[in-house]
């Protein structure tokens, strides 16, 4: 890639960092000076939100601690190093980003800190997907095998799976509120019939975001039926709402 592409292709993703996340005059930048302080203030405010979600984090591990010191003392740990060996990698990733222009010119240094924005956003939202703020959508670490999330323009939408549960629960979160959450919707039934008891199994597979929203597909097994039945849908995003689950013509399996 030739270096006038390449600051094209910055100039974009730097405006998508600033809308996202920056002050308000940084959504009009037109200037390289202006997106070079509209990025590097995104990579301030993405580090911001990245250290309350991990504090929050921590947060719950404390609570936990309180209720079995020994488990409690080990998830801290567990966090606390997973987070050192993240920023790492964080830090080493970025630069191979800006590997066509010069060090320390203003280039180089935009490129890495919209690099290092938006791996912040990413990584918060994936702790959030372990601690919500609110006491019914904390989800059990012990307990997740699955989670993912996608930015949807000033929003984020995530998905957790955990063992035990065929459910699927998709939340909306506000990364400029504090990754509130703004709405939770739980999938555990399909046409009438409860993945509990109305299935001999239930399980989302090959979960994979898009712009219309969740797409998945539902594997299925009736009480009585000839085998699996797998279904390619879709969990619709529309203006920072979940909606219904929509399912095709079942797929051989």
């Amino acid at each position: 890639m030739n270096m006038f592409v390449r600051c094209i292709a910055l100039s974009f993703g730097c405006l998508f960092a600033s809308i996202a996340m920056a002050k308000d005059e940084c959504k009009e930048t037109t200037v390289s000076w202006q997106i070079d302080l509209c990025v590097e203030a995104a990579r301030k405010e993405a580090d911001a939100q990245l250290n309350a979600s991990y504090k929050k984090l921590l947060a719950r591990f404390e609570s936990q601690q309180r209720r079995d010191p020994e488990q409690g003392k080990a998830l801290m740990a567990m966090a606390r190093e997973a987070q050192r060996a993240w920023i790492k990698l964080r830090d080493t990733t970025c630069p191979l980003e800006s590997t066509e222009s010069e060090p320390g010119v203003a280039l180089h240094v935009t490129t890495i800190n919209n690099c290092m924005a938006r791996m912040s956003l990413e990584r918060a939202a994936y702790l959030d997907t372990i601690v919500a703020d609110e006491p019914g959508n904390v989800v059990d670490l012990n307990k997740v095998f699955l989670s993912g999330s996608q930015r949807f323009g000033d929003v984020v939408a995530r998905y957790v799976s955990t063992f035990g549960s065929p459910c699927l629960t998709v939340q909306i979160l506000a990364p400029n509120g504090g990754w509130r959450v703004l709405s939770s919707k739980r999938f555990c039934s399909f046409d009438g019939k409860s993945f509990w008891d109305g299935y001999a199994s239930a399980l989302f597979e090959d979960h994979a975001f898009a712009a219309d929203g969740l797409h998945l597909t539902l594997s299925l097994f009736e009480l009585r039926g000839d085998g699996e039945k797998r279904l390619a849908c879709v969990i619709p995003i529309q203006n920072e709402q979940i909606k219904e689950l929509k399912c095709g013509a079942s797929e051989a399996a």
